[in-house]
């Protein structure tokens, strides 16, 4: 659904994904909790969650995007504190849940969680929309130039008149000049980096961590901790240094994500568990270092009316890998080790990072970005 909601959002705006999107994880859940042992329930409930999910992060990604564009000088600190919360939210949520659960039971721990993404959804729906209604060409359909079946050029074309047809063919269009884009390139290799860093996380390091020490419930709890904690030290500098630097800021992404992936490398040969949290210490900091230059140098090469589009091909990429990495690299471990298992997954993440500093050109002089300049309607 990534993709196609990323369209959606471009038309409609971004607010009503968010709320509908929050409504949507709001119902899943709380429905969750009454599935009973039924599998083929739950599936359907999960997927509601899912879907939901998806398209609220596809609206609040763009919207905060959005949001940056009214003060471009602290671009990087307001996407960096989103992303840090983001983040943590990940790490932290597990440990909320299990409480809940233990505490109120499993049922009631849904119902909490349900009330909760409904309590957002309202929020939501308070908040103003980012996305202009000036009848944009780009992206609406109004006065825009498209070919119809004989090849002539049809101008003026009010969007509620478009066929089908030629709203895929305007999508597909959209997709394309994306995808040629140096940049955005850049950015959906960049976007494999996490799914792939916390598939080896939650399946060959959790493994090596419990064969090597002996690691349980609460050791592996500290070391996301520690991740954590250093990832929120690290973000105000990098959101500092990253507002301060033009371009696609190579200087901090690139040599800040390959020493993150040199000491996920590392992990391998940890023998105790002060080295495992140093090792996750430094990963933390190193991202909250480089991750507000990435949400900065996104916000600023990406024009608005093609947002959402871009963000959730970024998005596709990294459901993909969060789809397949964790079998892939179990499946690695059990074959080989789990230590050949997080090398290779590092020299997959370095490759990540090497392939945006080659890829990745830079902002261009006008907001509007090299897809904006480049997009042409056929």
């Amino acid at each position: 659904l990534n993709v196609p909601l990323g369209r959606l959002c471009d038309i409609i705006g971004r607010k009503p994904l968010m709320w509908c999107g929050t409504a949507l994880t709001a119902i899943g859940t709380t429905a969750t909790g009454f599935v009973g042992g039924s599998l083929s329930t739950l599936l359907a409930c999960r997927l509601i969650v899912g879907a939901g999910s998806a398209s609220s992060m596809t609206g609040s990604s763009a919207y905060i995007s959005d949001l940056s564009d009214r003060a471009p000088q602290h671009r990087a600190k307001i996407m960096g504190v989103h992303q840090a919360i983001v983040g943590s939210v990940w790490i932290v949520g597990p440990a909320v849940g299990g409480w809940l659960a233990e505490t109120y039971g499993y049922q009631n721990s849904f119902l909490i969680a349900g009330f909760c993404a409904m309590a957002c959804s309202v929020g939501y729906t308070q908040l103003p929309e980012t996305l202009p209604n000036r009848g944009d060409s780009e992206i609406r359909g109004e006065n825009i130039e498209i070919t119809v079946n004989d090849g002539k050029k049809q101008q003026g074309v009010n969007k509620d008149s478009l066929t089908v047809r030629q709203h895929l063919k305007s999508w597909l269009n959209d997709v394309k000049s994306i995808l040629r884009s140096r940049n955005q390139q850049a950015l959906i290799a960049l976007a494999c980096e996490l799914p792939i860093r916390f598939s080896c996380f939650t399946t060959a390091v959790s493994l090596h961590a419990s064969n090597v020490i002996g690691a349980g419930p609460k050791e592996l709890g500290m070391l996301f901790t520690a991740l954590a904690v250093s990832q929120g030290i690290g973000m105000p500098l990098g959101s500092w240094l990253a507002d301060r630097t033009a371009g696609a800021k190579k200087w901090m992404v690139v040599p800040g994500g390959l020493v993150s992936s040199v000491f996920f490398a590392s992990l391998a040969f940890a023998t105790s568990l002060e080295q495992f949290i140093a090792a996750m210490a430094i990963q933390g900091f190193c991202g909250g270092f480089y991750r507000p230059a990435i949400g900065a140098f996104t916000a600023e090469i990406t024009s608005q009316q093609i947002r959402g589009q871009a963000l959730s091909l970024q998005r596709q990429a990294g459901s993909t890998l969060s789809l397949i990495g964790p079998v892939s690299m179990g499946l690695m471990a059990d074959a080989t080790s789990c230590a050949s298992a997080i090398l290779v997954g590092s020299v997959l993440m370095m490759g990540c990072h090497v392939s945006y500093g080659v890829l990745a050109t830079g902002t261009s002089k006008s907001p509007q970005d090299d897809i904006s300049q480049s997009k042409k309607r056929s």
